[in-house]
């Protein structure tokens, strides 16, 4: 496995007669690389495009940590277990965030004079209960379509204890400071159920129009760091309720292999989204132009992961097929900054603080992993699916590693090789094996 990565300085090019640049990561939940080509668009604002660039994992959470901290999921540990999965991960990440401290960029930068900003459309993962947490944090429900800083969530709160819509209403027209929020939170939520009436061929909003907004009026204090999740890409692709459907057919697939044709026909609108997606990050880059912060911020544009949509699977838990694990990665350097040249053909995402370190020459590596674990998903769903419930061998350590000249995928849980092609493959599978 690769060693333990050296902590770096983030401030290392700040020197006493020179600015820190602002620092901007823009991750598109769920796009697929083959699916970003709308990102060239980027080039036209002086974007580097890197290519082959690969997800350290098939999924949000285990993804997001490598690519915050510089590394892999078997390293950092927050990944599915069949201990530690559903809620459980949930409360665990936290506590393993925290003693990652010296290797996440989000905590390493505060420490260095940034302000940190969150702003999450990923409401279940992306989230400061779950470890990512900044000086300011804004978190989007996508199905409501609702951001949640600290004033909008104690309506919130109130709002349910209250029990009902009337009752909310009635009780802040009694408190005329709360008429406002009161009278706006009931008009969002009856507007954030108008989809559920739309036809399907209509892209909702899953909380990208949100986050544009803030990025147009948050006064940034710099020198800033802002950390971006939109989640226009990611499921439902068709009617508002068809989020655990897509879960369970994901499911089904991964615990039998099996696929039909109208399961496959839940995914055909996804390029529809991916492409929603795309324009929104490209509204942000163009905001923050018009703003006239480009030139001392350094942008990175990427993805978590990206999705089955068919092509040997579908959804994207649980599997390391390409379409999963490849990715868009575009970065803008500060005016200052020499751009980085791409030394090897593929890059893990796990170099993103070797992107913001001033000192790093160049990006790539001779050999790169990806890694899956098993099913992450809560008992309950399996019941709701009507499916098994998942066996010891749902349960795996599953690596992917690309370069060398090979391509293999690996279970170390079984010690088998289940894929591979190209040369030096049994020198990784040695390596391998001596590393359990």
């Amino acid at each position: 496995m690769a060693k333990r990565r050296r902590r770096r300085s983030y401030a290392a090019y700040a020197t006493s007669d020179m600015r820190k640049p602002n620092i901007v990561i823009i991750v598109l939940d769920t796009l697929r690389e083959d699916h970003a080509q709308g990102l060239d668009r980027l080039l036209d604002y002086g974007f580097v495009k890197y290519q082959n660039a690969i997800a350290p994992a098939p999924w949000t959470l285990p993804s997001h940590v490598s690519m915050l901290t510089g590394l892999y999921p078997s390293e950092h540990g927050i990944h599915e277990t069949k201990e530690v999965r559903g809620l459980k991960l949930a409360s665990f990440s936290r506590l393993r965030m925290a003693s990652l401290r010296d290797y996440n960029i989000l905590q390493k930068v505060k420490e260095e004079g940034y302000t940190t900003y969150l702003i999450s459309a990923n409401f279940a993962i992306i989230h400061p209960a779950l470890g990512f947490e900044a000086d300011i944090n804004i978190v989007i429900d996508p199905i409501r379509n609702i951001a949640y800083t600290d004033d909008v969530n104690e309506i919130d709160k109130e709002f349910e204890k209250l029990g009902s819509h009337l009752k909310f209403v009635i009780h802040n027209i009694r408190n005329s400071k709360k008429l406002w929020n009161g009278a706006r939170l009931f008009v969002s939520r009856r507007l954030n159920l108008l989809p559920k009436y739309l036809s399907e061929y209509f892209v909702r909003e899953k909380g990208g129009k949100l986050a544009l907004n803030f990025v147009e009026k948050i006064n940034f204090i710099p020198p800033f760091f802002l950390f971006i999740n939109l989640m226009e890409s990611h499921d439902p692709f068709t009617s508002l309720r068809t989020s655990e459907k897509l879960r369970c057919v994901g499911l089904k697939w991964a615990l039998t292999g099996k696929l039909n044709p109208y399961d496959v026909k839940l995914w055909r609108k996804y390029h529809i989204h991916a492409g929603r997606a795309i324009t929104r990050a490209i509204q942000i880059v163009e905001t923050l132009g018009q703003r006239n912060m480009l030139d001392d911020t350094l942008v990175i544009v990427t993805a978590d992961h990206g999705e089955l949509i068919g092509d040997g699977g579908v959804w994207h838990m649980n599997s390391l097929k390409d379409g999963n694990i490849k990715v868009p990665l575009y970065v803008k350097y500060p005016n200052t900054w020499k751009k980085k040249p791409q030394k090897h053909q593929y890059i893990s995402l796990t170099e993103i603080p070797k992107i913001i370190d001033k000192d790093a020459n160049a990006l790539g590596s001779q050999l790169i992993i990806a890694e899956t674990f098993g099913i992450h998903d809560p008992d309950y769903l399996f019941d709701r699916c009507g499916l098994p419930r998942p066996s010891y061998d749902s349960f795996h350590h599953k690596i992917r590693i690309i370069g060398h000249n090979a391509d293999l995928v690996f279970n170390k849980t079984l010690e088998k090789v289940e894929y591979a092609q190209g040369e030096k493959i049994q020198d990784i599978i040695a390596h391998l094996k001596l590393h359990k």
